[in-house]
């Protein structure tokens, strides 16, 4: 279990004493959670037989707009099974409950303006195919199948286990919280890593390359070597995006140095991570050093491949 020092002293992990709280605070961070171009809609009616504990619309992607269903969980329960069922119940209730679905979030945008706001600035971009709310709606509903969002207060090495078994219709992320007096500090996984996907919408649409960071000898033996890359932790929706994967050689040679087209990607192993298998070997290209900034590539970063492979330093991508 993590502690955090501040210069209020040590902060100890706190325990949620109800769900309604553990919720609340959720909620109230949904932003930092979900990413500020999505809609989250906290509402709670009974569809089919599940009463899911809300619904979340992302709008990363003008071109493909997703919805899902909220689970906030405290406990991690019998984990396989509890999530196996969840994942059971909340497909039956999705495929026999469309009509019901699209007016519970039709009332809901209809009250509040702030939701219709961001609605109509989606659909304003030139990029989207929607003409209203309606066609939205019905495209995430209708022509998009169920994803799932489960938050929990810890995330396990079984948990982690139990997610590799899992369809990748369902994400789970991590939500904890420390506290000391009146300080409170909150550690959880973004459903996006903002300065991954970058925050301008034009860029966002032409991502397609995921570049890796890589040591000397995890880049000869492995991505040389094996022609594949593992262990790599990737938000869903971007896994039907990436199509090449490009490495970052760390120091001494701090260069993105070689490119792969990417054939399929798998969950890897007991684990909530991924492996990347190429076709074919990968291309050696001119390298391309850091630039002005001269900040390593410390973590997986996306881009295009043709903008990476017209620029002359790390700099010029981001």
């Amino acid at each position: 279990m993590y502690k955090i020092v501040t210069k209020q002293g040590i902060l100890e992990p706190y325990k949620y004493h109800t769900e309604q709280e553990f919720e609340h605070e959720i909620i109230k961070n949904k932003d930092a959670i979900f990413g500020k171009n999505s809609i989250y809609f906290n509402v709670k009616k009974k569809v089919g037989n599940i009463i899911p504990d809300g619904y979340w619309l992302d709008f990363t992607f003008h071109t493909e707009p997703k919805l899902y269903f909220i689970e906030i969980e405290m406990e991690n329960h019998d984990l396989y099974g509890h999530v196996a069922k969840q994942f059971l119940e909340f497909s039956i209730a999705f495929d026999d409950n469309k009509y019901k679905l699209k007016n519970i979030l039709m009332e809901e945008i209809l009250k509040d303006s702030n939701k219709q706001r961001l609605l109509k600035e989606y659909i304003q971009n030139p990029k989207t195919k929607f003409n209203d709310e309606t066609e939205l709606l019905y495209y995430v509903i209708y022509e998009m199948p169920i994803s799932i969002i489960i938050i929990i207060n810890e995330y396990t090495k079984q948990l982690e286990r139990v997610q590799s078994k899992l369809s990748n219709k369902i994400t789970i992320l991590e939500f904890e919280s420390y506290k000391k007096n009146d300080e409170v500090v909150h550690r959880f996984t973004p459903f996006y890593n903002e300065q991954e996907i970058n925050s301008n919408y034009k860029e966002r649409e032409e991502l397609d390359t995921i570049i890796v960071p890589a040591w000397e000898d995890g880049f000869n033996e492995v991505f040389i070597g094996e022609n594949c890359w593992y262990a790599v932790r990737i938000s869903v929706p971007m896994i039907n995006r990436i199509k090449y994967i490009a490495v970052y050689q760390v120091a001494p040679i701090s260069a993105v140095t070689y490119y792969a087209v990417i054939d399929k990607i798998e969950k890897y192993k007991d684990t909530g991570k991924y492996i990347f298998y190429f076709k074919g070997k990968p291309k050696k290209i001119e390298k391309i050093p850091l630039g002005k900034n001269k900040m390593a590539v410390r973590s997986c970063r996306y881009t295009n491949l043709q903008k990476m492979l017209s620029i002359n330093t790390i700099s010029d991508l981001w």
